[in-house]
C-alpha cells in the first residue's frame, strides 16, 4: 500500500501536531505558579488549535468515518475500544472548553483563573498522552489487520473528501503547532 495514502498515517501524522500543542500547553502552564504568567492570546490559540485541528479534523475522520468502518467490521460500538474512545472524543471536548474559560479568567486577571487553568492542562496532557497512545499502538494496528489495503485506500479518499468539507486550514494550524513547540521548548 502506498503510505501516503494510508488513512491510519494520516491520523498518525496529525497526532504528532497534537502532541506538540499539548506538550507546549504543559509548559506553559504547569502549576498555578506558572500558570499566572501564561498568555491568554497564546491560550485563545490553543484553544482554537484544539477545537479546529485536534476535534473538528482529526476526530471528526475519527468518529464520522474510522470508527463506523471498524464497526462495518465487527468491531463493537460498546466497550472497547470505540465506545471508550468516543468517551475521550467528549472528554476532551470539556477539557477545552475548561481550558478556554480558564484562559478567559486569566485574561479579566481572576484570583481563581491560575490555578483552574493549571488543572486543565494537567487533565488535558494526560487525557491526550493516554488517548493517543492507545490509538497509535493498539487501535491502528487493528485497523491494518482488518482491512485491506484497497479498502484503506477508499478510507483515505473519504479522509480527503472530509478534508475539503471541513474547510480547516490544516496547514496553517500544522505551522502553529511547530512554532508553539519551538517557542515553548526555548524557554
Amino acid at each position: 500500500m502506498n503510505t501516503h495514502h494510508d488513512p491510519i498515517n494520516v491520523l498518525m501524522h496529525e497526532h504528532e501536531f497534537i502532541k506538540k500543542v499539548v506538550a507546549a500547553l504543559g509548559r506553559l502552564a504547569p502549576s498555578p505558579d506558572k500558570a499566572k504568567d501564561a498568555n491568554p492570546d497564546t491560550l485563545r490559540e490553543i484553544v482554537r488549535f484544539m477545537r479546529e485541528f485536534a476535534d473538528r479534523c482529526h476526530h471528526a475522520k475519527e468518529e464520522d468515518l474510522l470508527f463506523p468502518a471498524m464497526e462495518d467490521k465487527g468491531v463493537p460500538e460498546s466497550g472497547c475500544p470505540l465506545e471508550s474512545l468516543l468517551k475521550e472524543h467528549q472528554k476532551g471536548r470539556a477539557l477545552v472548553t475548561a481550558l478556554s474559560e480558564a484562559a478567559e479568567a486569566l485574561a479579566a486577571g481572576k484570583p481563581e483563573a491560575a490555578g483552574n487553568l493549571a488543572e486543565a492542562v494537567g487533565e488535558i496532557t494526560n487525557l491526550y498522552t493516554n488517548h493517543i497512545w492507545k490509538e497509535d499502538e493498539m487501535v491502528f494496528p487493528m485497523v491494518g489487520r482488518l482491512f485491506t489495503d484497497d479498502e484503506r485506500e477508499v478510507l483515505f479518499k473519504r479522509f480527503e473528501q472530509a478534508e475539503t468539507e471541513i474547510g480547516a486550514d490544516h496547514e496553517a494550524l500544522a505551522e502553529f503547532a511547530d512554532k508553539l513547540d519551538r517557542e515553548t521548548s526555548r524557554d
